[in-house]
């Protein structure tokens, strides 16, 4: 069963030699997979394309950011974040970044902000496989003090609990209050099944999401608004840049 593969079966179904495993993993929560992907990897050199015989992998590359191995996935909800986080700790990685877009539940939080989770709530279906009866999970208080800013950002960034959904079409205005009515600042698809995941493994891990919108200012993620894109590009490359800063440190 695949919960008995070890660390030699991955490397051996992966094709992957022992000198290549990275030290920390970077997750894109997106739909839009292949495109986030090509947008990944000219961030990377001397770069391995890593996929499995019937396809369980794709959408993987592991390659050097400055002079650290690192590994980057496009991921798409609790199911694909879960698994590349199992088989990188199965392998021995010990840093799992997950990015990506989250809707804000706070008020004051704008299109383009950083959301920081420091925890996520296990609103999906796959964390309860890896943390039986656990409702949160805690993201690596270290790495989370060291996230900032530069005082020139055109972005801000918003520090709190998050919620984790498997099912974005069922998020309703009932739903967004009660989350935000317990204290979550954001929702996303991804975060708390890569914390469960890392947890498991004994992983440090962090979430650095950009906010697509805000729907409790009346925002879904159908509308459109010229200066909202703009700060989403600015606080979408904001994201990236943290997130390969703090790779680069680890």
């Amino acid at each position: 069963m695949l919960k008995e593969l070890t660390k030699s079966d991955w490397l051996g179904l992966l094709s992957l030699p022992e000198d290549r495993i990275p030290s920390a993993l970077l997750l894109r929560g997106t739909r839009n997979l292949k495109a986030n992907y090509a947008k990944h990897k000219p961030y990377f050199a001397d770069v391995i394309e890593v996929g499995s015989p019937n396809g369980i992998v794709e959408d993987v590359l592991i390659g050097l950011y400055e002079d650290t191995l690192a590994g980057y996935a496009s991921v798409y909800g609790d199911a694909m974040a879960s698994e590349v986080t199992y088989i990188f700790g199965v392998l021995g990685t010990p840093l799992v970044i997950q990015t990506g877009c989250c809707g804000a539940l706070a008020r004051g939080i704008l299109p383009g902000d950083i959301v920081c989770a420091t925890s996520a709530h296990c609103g999906e279906g796959a964390a309860q496989y890896y943390l039986p009866g656990k409702q949160e999970v805690e993201a690596s208080a270290g790495l989370v003090a060291n996230v900032t800013l530069p005082q020139d950002s055109p972005v801000s960034i918003h520090k709190g609990p998050i919620w984790t959904t498997s099912a974005l079409l069922a998020e309703g205005k009932t739903e967004i209050a009660n989350w935000a009515n317990q204290g979550y600042i954001a929702a996303d698809m991804e975060t708390a099944s890569t914390f469960a995941v890392a947890e498991y493994f004994r992983m440090q891990r962090l979430s650095l999401l950009f906010v697509f919108d805000n729907p409790r200012a009346g925002e879904h993620i159908l509308m459109t608004d010229v200066s909202k894109e703009e700060r989403r590009a600015r606080g979408e490359q904001a994201m990236i840049d943290m997130a390969l800063s703090m790779i680069e440190r680890s």
